[in-house]
C-alpha cells in the first residue's frame, strides 16, 4: 500500500439512472470507429492569473500589494477535439453562450484539412458535455438541424462524466503553462497583459494535439 491523493467520485454515480445512462453512452460510441468522434468542450482562462499568489514580509506579518488587476474578466476557450488532432477552436474576449456555440460550429463545417476532406465528414459524430445551457430550446435543436444537413451527429457525454472527454487534457496543459509564465504578467506596466492561445500538431499520450502559448499586449 502507497499513500496517494485521494479522486473524489460523485456520489450521483452510484444512481442506478446515471449508470444506465453511462453505459447506454459507451454502447453507443462504440459503434463509431475512434477517428469518426470529435469531442467539443469548453473552458475559462481567467486574464488576471497574472496577479501573485506568494510574497515576501517580516516575520508574524501577512503579506499582501494592491491587486494589480480586477478579477473578473476572462477568456473562453472552445476547442473540438478528434483522435488525430485539434480539430478547430477559437478564443472569446469573455464568456461564451449559444449563438457564440452556433457560430463555432458553422466555421468548423466549414473547414478542409491540407488533404481537401473536410474536418468534419459524413457520418462523424459531435460530442458534447452534458451542461445545461447545451439542452437549451434555442440551441440544441439548431445544433441538431444544423449537423443533421452534413448527416453528422450530436451525441451528450453522460451526466457527471467529464473524464470522458480528451479536451480536459489539452486544458491541463493550457492552465499549467499559464500557472508558470507569472513572470510575464509581473514585468507589465500600464497595459494589460491578454495570452493567445495557438495550436500545433503534437504527439500526446492522450491525443496528438500542440499548445503553443504565445502573450500579446492590448489595451483596454
Amino acid at each position: 500500500m502507497t499513500r496517494k491523493r485521494m479522486t473524489v467520485i460523485p456520489r450521483e454515480l452510484m444512481i442506478a439512472d446515471v449508470a444506465m445512462k453511462m453505459d447506454n453512452y459507451l454502447a453507443e460510441i462504440a459503434t463509431s470507429h475512434p477517428t469518426k468522434l470529435h469531442l467539443f468542450y469548453e473552458s475559462g482562462v481567467i486574464k488576471t492569473s497574472g496577479n501573485r499568489i506568494h510574497g515576501s514580509s517580516p516575520v508574524g506579518e501577512p503579506a499582501s500589494e494592491v491587486q494589480r488587476y480586477a478579477s473578473n474578466a476572462n477568456f473562453t476557450i472552445n476547442l473540438l477535439h478528434s483522435l488525430d488532432a485539434v480539430d478547430f477552436y477559437n478564443i472569446l474576449d469573455g464568456p461564451s453562450n449559444g449563438m457564440e456555440l452556433i457560430l463555432f460550429f458553422d466555421e468548423a463545417l466549414q473547414l478542409e484539412r491540407q488533404n481537401g476532406s473536410a474536418v468534419l465528414e459524413r457520418g462523424d459524430c459531435v460530442i458534447m458535455d452534458n451542461y445545461g445551457s447545451h439542452h437549451a430550446h434555442f440551441f440544441e435543436p439548431v445544433l441538431e438541424d444544423m449537423l443533421a444537413q452534413y448527416v453528422l451527429k450530436l451525441i451528450f457525454q453522460p451526466p457527471y462524466s467529464p473524464d470522458f472527454n480528451t479536451c480536459e487534457n489539452c486544458f491541463h496543459i493550457i492552465k499549467a503553462f499559464l500557472s508558470v509564465a507569472t513572470s510575464y504578467w509581473r514585468s507589465s506596466k500600464p497595459r494589460l497583459q491578454l495570452p493567445m492561445v495557438s495550436w500545433e500538431l503534437l504527439n500526446n499520450r492522450h491525443a496528438q494535439c500542440s499548445i503553443t502559448l504565445d502573450m500579446f499586449s492590448q489595451k483596454l
